[in-house]
Parts: structure tokens; sequence; C-alpha cells
């Protein structure tokens, strides 16, 4: 048996897989490859695609091996693809997306077959084919209902993940085949305010949603101000009124010296004459009334 050195090196590097080609091109032929299942190196996943034994099975793993059985045509898409651009964080399928009238069955996996998917939906992240982030918003219409596609795309829009304009486009194009999914992008695009890729988070779309819904005055996004020499950034800010809106949000994740700093640019600001309100994801799902008593308080309206 020949050096294995090459290929463990080339699965590591793609989650534990390889290809038939692969190990071809590696100098595994037909017979040698049987003999590396044989003797428990190797372990089909699809059809020409094994995993290196001994590699931990994972849900990463299983959509790269589908999109590898699929061909270069394909990609993660759907819920896949909405997990891969962390829009969502608790969906085990595994879905891929492949052009029409290309045709594939994997066992264990959802093949979408479309007649709109071009090379230009198609991008690699972190090694693994997906359809675009505009592209997945908009397949995304089709699986959930309007305000979970709404909260993902503020989302998407607010971390620059993708721009108003991206979403425009496809749904230009897409909805030319007359797809459902457009139908529920429209209304969520109609609805971002302008504006909304200067924020940092979607829960901030939601509470500039929030005020321009009830026709109060528009705040600034993402204000700076200077403070002992750095530059600080508000979340809105009605300037004047040296008002200051702030999201808090309650990640677990959240580093510890991220929270000391925001405490002390919250210091800051409250010294240098700024009012801060701040309001939580829980507060604009479920009080929303209330925050907008709380504006029109604040703003003497």
């Amino acid at each position: 048996m020949r050096d294995l050195t090459d290929l463990v090196r080339q699965a590591t590097s793609q989650d534990g897989l390889l290809t038939t080609a692969q190990l071809r091109s590696l100098g595994f032929n037909r017979s040698a490859q049987f003999r590396l299942a044989a003797i428990g190196v190797l372990a089909s996943v699809h059809r020409g695609v094994h995993r290196l034994v001994g590699s931990e099975p994972t849900w990463r793993q299983a959509v790269r091996a589908a999109a590898l059985a699929a061909g270069h045509r394909s990609a993660a898409s759907h819920r896949s693809a909405l997990r891969i651009w962390d829009l969502r964080t608790v969906d085990p399928q595994v879905e891929i997306a492949i052009p029409y009238p290309s045709s594939c069955r994997l066992v264990g996996v959802t093949v979408h077959r479309s007649v709109d998917l071009v090379p230009a939906d198609v991008t690699v992240r972190e090694g693994i084919p997906v359809t675009t982030p505009a592209r997945t918003l908009c397949d995304a219409g089709l699986l959930f209902p309007e305000r979970e596609v709404q909260r993902m795309t503020d989302h998407a829009v607010a971390t620059g993940l993708v721009c108003q304009s991206e979403l425009i486009g496809i749904r230009r194009r897409v909805g030319e085949h007359g797809r459902n999914g457009v139908v529920c992008l429209d209304q969520v695009i109609d609805g971002l305010p302008r504006g909304a890729d200067a924020t940092d988070s979607g829960p901030e779309v939601e509470l500039l949603r929030l005020i321009l819904r009830h026709e109060l005055p528009k705040p600034v996004l993402q204000h700076r101000v200077l403070l002992g020499g750095r530059s600080r950034f508000i979340d809105l800010a009605y300037v004047d009124e040296m008002v200051a809106l702030e999201y808090d949000g309650n990640d677990p994740h959240t580093r510890v010296d991220r929270f000391v700093d925001d405490r002390r640019r919250q210091n800051e600001l409250v010294l240098a004459g700024w009012k801060i309100f701040r309001y939580t994801n829980e507060e604009l799902r479920d009080r929303p009334h209330v925050v907008i008593a709380q504006l029109r308080t604040i703003l003497d309206l």
C-alpha cells in the first residue's frame, strides 16, 4: 500500500472527504480504492464521495459531501445555506440546489432542481459552495413566514452580509419566473427602512422600522461622537435632543471586554450630556406599544 500522507492531508482540508477523482489524482486507482475501503481507511458517503474513517461525522461534512456528489454546479441552499450564513442555527437538514434539468438523488439530502439558478447565485464559504446571501433569502421565502424572513433579512442587511440593492436585483431576476418566495421577499424589501444598511444588527433595523411605522422622527443611525479623542458610535440618535437609543442583545457569548467597553462608552456619553434608553428584542417583539409611548414622551411629542 502506497503512502497515505497526501491522502490524509487532502481529506483533512475538506472535512474528511475525498472524491473518486481526487483519489485517482493522488495515484489510487479503482482497485487501490477498493483495498482502502476493505481495510477500513475509507467509507462511502455517496457515489463518488468517500469519508476518511476516523474523521468526525458532522452536519458540515454531510453538506459538503452532498455538494461534492452533486457536481461542480451544485451548492448548499435553502435551510443549509441559511445555517452556513449564520442566519439560522438549528436546522439539521441537508439541502442543495442544482440547475434544471440536471438530476441527482442522494440519500438523506433534499435536492432542489432550480430553473433560475445561475453561476452568479453561487459563492464559496469556508470551502463549501453555497448560494449567495441574496439568493438564500429569496429561497427562504418558500420555507418560512414573512416575519421570520424579515428577521433574517434585517440581520443580513445590518451586518453587511447583503445590501438592499442585491436583494432588489435578485427579486427582479428570479421574480420573472413567478416564484412564490419572491412575493415574501418583496414585502420584506418594501418594509426595509432607508439607511438600514448603516445599522449594526437586525434588531436595530426592527427598532428603526417600528419608529418609522409610527411616524416618529427618523433618528440618525450609527451616529459618531468624539469622546476623549476617541470615536464612539450610538445605535440610533436624536442628535438635537441628545437622546441615544441602544439595542441590548442577550447573546451569552458576548466577550467580557466588549461588555466592559460598552459600559464605559455609556458612562462617557452620559457625562457628555446624552440621555440613553436601552431596548431588548423582547420589548420590540412583545411590547412595541410601550416602546413607542416612551419615545413619544422622550421626544415630547
